[in-house]
């Protein structure tokens, strides 16, 4: 068996079994840098799409008002940049607001108003 052929979760099993062939430790080791890079990417902070995420949540919140509810159409008409937005795109940047949003659904619609 070929190293590119032996799955992680192959590899895991054998070491689990104590079968710890080169190919097993070859595949292991690469297994775990890996892991170590995907690490490492999470612990440089926010990403360039999720800084924008906030930046457009900022501006969301900016341009509501106080007492008025907010439909997902509502919300992608406050922002230039969201005209068009998709509810797909609009929840998440509203959870990104936190508790300073208040959500609820009605008649199967997400309703969006400041806390």
């Amino acid at each position: 068996m070929s190293t590119k052929k032996m799955s992680y979760v192959v590899a895991v099993e054998k070491a689990i079994n104590g079968e710890l062939t080169d190919e097993v430790i070859e595949r292991l080791t690469a297994l775990r840098a890996s892991l170590e890079k995907r690490a490492s990417r999470k612990s440089e902070g926010p990403t360039k799409a999720q800084k924008e995420n906030m930046a457009l949540a900022e501006k969301v919140i900016e341009a509501m008002e106080s007492g008025v509810d907010y439909t997902n159409a509502d919300i992608a008409g406050l922002v230039p940049e969201l005209e068009g937005a998709t509810p797909q795109k609009i929840s998440p940047l509203m959870k990104l607001l936190g508790e300073r949003v208040t959500s609820e659904k009605v008649k199967g619609k997400a309703v969006y108003r400041l806390a």
